[in-house]
């Protein structure tokens, strides 16, 4: 099986549509994290929403690769790097989430250092584990 099957199924288009959504918050959050490292501005609802924003669009970006997993191994179509790709979905999300959770008890002078890691790394994670998958870095563009 190859990735043209993989958007012939609902979960397999959402999984594979709703990677920009994360593109674009995680471009925002580490912009955003960015700033405040730099110029020691601080504007938590800004920080909080950017954040937020990121860390729930890789929660349902997650979500839809579990369920499009589950789809494929109930129809024993699994192909090579999937388990790599799964396991470091889960690895990125839960590096985003313990770091987000620290940052919370952070100062605020910290707390940008600490989001700016938590972006950089968790999408890090994500881009090797999408280099793994049968297509590698050309599914990116």
């Amino acid at each position: 099986m190859t990735s043209e099957y993989m958007m012939r199924t609902f979960l397999g288009l959402s999984h594979s549509g709703w990677r920009w959504v994360v593109v674009v918050t995680a471009l925002l959050a580490f912009a955003w994290a960015l700033v405040r490292v730099l110029q020691k501005r601080d504007n938590p609802r800004l920080t909080r929403l950017s954040m937020l924003a990121f860390t729930i669009g890789m929660d349902m970006q997650v979500l839809f690769g579990i369920l499009h997993f589950i789809e494929r191994l109930t129809q024993n179509a699994l192909y090579e790097g999937i388990w790599i790709h799964l396991a470091l979905g889960l690895v990125a999300l839960g590096i985003l989430h313990g770091l987000t959770a620290r940052a919370r008890r952070q100062e605020p002078n910290v707390q940008a250092r600490t989001h700016l890691i938590a972006v950089a790394a968790s999408f890090a994670i994500v881009f090797v584990g999408v280099a793994v998958l049968v297509g590698g870095l050309p599914r990116w563009f």
